[in-house]
């Protein structure tokens, strides 16, 4: 199927939309499920480089104050 058959199609499928006779709750708390999983990711990002962070804050530090750094083994 051509890119051109593709793109014509999931336009199609966006424009003739069904309309869900749904009712969505404008006080729900629903912007908290994409919220909290995002800041658990960030979270977990942050454990596992956790030595490198803090020896690259570490280092930086130590240059804006002037004193030399200790580059650690790796």
């Amino acid at each position: 199927m051509k890119r051109g058959h593709i793109v014509f199609f999931v336009t199609l499928f966006f424009l003739l939309g069904i309309p869900a006779h749904a009712y969505a709750d404008p006080t729900s708390i629903s912007f908290l499920q994409i919220l909290f999983p995002m800041l658990a990711a960030v979270w977990a990002m942050f454990l596992i480089f956790a030595k490198r962070i803090r020896a690259a804050v570490t280092n930086f530090i130590r240059k804006l104050s002037g004193s030399k750094t200790d580059e650690p083994a790796a």
